[in-house]
């Protein structure tokens, strides 16, 4: 077999072994994403659910919200549930999940964090607060996936096409298809090889950013129309849960046009606001300036993230005010 030294993985020896021994020693597992899942989110869970599946770990997917659309091209999306009896597991693990209540089961399963059985939790966010009783957190990682592909890789499974694909979704979504920042020589150089180990590029690229229906063009149109630039160089714009209804769009159809927003040259970061079902306001931040902690002001709203990505969800409505002033000009 293979020896795989874990160079590009910032964890003691001890703690890589310690998760492995619980991951060899379990039979039913529970792997859970954040709630709202993204391509990471979901391409590191199903990734790490057909790796143990080699050792013939019995393993469950699960996530409080389905996963976007463009996901359903990965083998075992299909298979997520948005719920489950904690005494049916020995080993829960959390993936991509940037504070424990991401998670939203903890709301309803409490005994998830009272320690009843061991939870891994494997992310790459700033904001985590390492609330697993084994935490592998990377936080300058590029994504969830970038970490589990070389820890798989350590603990000696096969990468399949199939993993490989989950794990080239999480990180050509976590990257902004290769042109955020994150996009390091270690990003590229893992990418590579997932290609070379069988992963289906065309498969993940074409409903992420080359499918896009008439009503999401509407629904970016309306984003586009309200968007300004504040005197704080921020660009900003709004939907609200009426657009969607209008446009016969979906939440997830705003993935994606924060980073359009984000394009503008004159500033300094975006910030897109929209309506829920639930009766909350979700803000996606982004930003282009080396200089702005974009984590620290999502950090205000409840919320978290990375630098130059973040996000978050409070309590609320949207509504648009207009302003008049009257000068001798």
């Amino acid at each position: 077999m293979e020896v795989y030294h874990p160079t590009k993985l910032p964890f003691e020896i001890k703690l890589l072994n310690e998760i492995g021994d619980l991951l060899r020693n379990a039979e039913n597992v529970i792997i859970i994403s954040h709630k709202s899942p993204d391509g990471d989110a979901i391409g590191a869970n199903l990734a790490l659910k057909h790796a143990l599946e080699q050792w013939d770990v019995k393993v469950v997917s699960a996530c409080a919200d389905p996963p976007p659309e463009y996901a359903f091209v990965l083998p075992g999306s299909y298979e997520y549930v948005n719920d489950f009896d904690l005494n049916n597991f020995d080993l829960a693990i959390a993936v991509d999940c940037g504070a424990h209540y991401l998670m939203k089961f903890h709301e309803t399963k409490p005994e998830l964090m009272a320690g009843k059985i061991p939870l891994i939790n494997i992310d790459h966010h700033p904001s985590n607060d390492q609330f697993g009783t084994h935490n592998l957190v990377h936080d300058t990682a590029a994504a969830t996936s970038f970490i589990l592909y070389h820890y798989l890789r350590y603990l000696g499974f096969h990468i399949t096409h199939e993993i490989a694909t989950c794990l080239l979704m999480g990180l050509y979504y976590d990257t902004g298809s290769f042109m955020h920042s994150n996009t390091s020589r270690d990003v590229l150089e893992t990418a590579a090889d997932l290609l070379n180990k069988g992963a289906d590029f065309k498969k993940i690229v074409k409903p992420m950013f080359q499918t896009t229906p008439v009503n999401q063009l509407k629904l970016w149109g309306r984003v586009m129309t309200r968007a300004r630039l504040t005197s704080k160089k921020a660009i900003v714009s709004a939907v609200t849960e009426q657009d969607l209804i209008e446009c016969d769009a979906k939440p997830d159809d705003l993935s994606g046009v924060i980073d359009l927003l984000n394009s503008v040259p004159e500033s300094k970061f975006s910030i897109l606001l929209s309506e829920t079902e639930h009766g909350a306001i979700k803000g996606s931040l982004r930003t282009q300036d080396d200089q702005i902690d974009l984590s620290k002001l999502a950090a205000l709203f409840g919320g978290g993230g990375h630098k130059k990505a973040a996000g978050f969800t409070m309590p609320g409505r949207l509504r648009q005010e207009t302003h008049w002033k009257i000068t001798n000009d």
